[in-house]
């Protein structure tokens, strides 16, 4: 690129900008900048600039600078969900005349009551279910498994048997 007297340039490396007021050789130029310093630069250091190309826009709008004012947006890191639920089955919490009901209506409230709690951590930012339905017999505990089956759950029986895991 051929410079003159009079061009108005840019420095690659400085955000700065000037017009070339005299020619010391032909790689060698003193550059008069917009702050008022007479500056010799060497030809590498400097982008000249063609009339109409100094408008932001002309340079496309991905246009990066290394000294613009303006603050970049840092990419936030994707943040898991932390909500956890836990659900206590056994009946004496869901219920206070259980001593009135036999084993089969037990089963129908500690199930109505899975059912009830499954909806609520699927149609929220729940992370983590925990159902907890004890060790027993483990009657409710295939109940809930069946029904985590028709969700299409994965699901962990925790270490001591007494409760069943649900990552969401």
């Amino acid at each position: 690129m051929k410079f003159e007297v009079g061009n108005k340039v840019l420095f690659k490396k400085d955000n700065q900008k000037g017009i070339v007021i005299k020619v010391n050789s032909p790689y060698m130029f003193t550059v008069l900048t917009d702050d008022g310093f007479e500056i010799m630069v060497s030809i590498d250091n400097l982008v000249k600039v063609v009339s109409g190309s100094d408008k932001i826009n002309s340079y496309g709008t991905f246009f990066f600078s290394k000294d613009s004012e303006v603050p970049l947006r840092k990419p936030q890191k994707n943040q898991k969900r932390r909500n956890t639920l836990k659900v206590d089955l056994h009946i004496e919490l869901l219920s206070d005349n259980y001593h009135y009901l036999d084993n089969f209506e037990i089963v129908q409230i500690q199930i109505n009551e899975c059912y009830k709690s499954i909806e609520k951590a699927l149609n929220s930012d729940i992370y983590k279910l925990e159902i907890i339905h004890g060790i027993g017999e483990g009657v409710l505990r295939n109940e809930v498994h069946a029904i985590l089956r028709k969700y299409n759950l994965r699901f962990y029986l925790s270490k001591d048997g007494g409760a069943t895991e649900i990552f969401l």
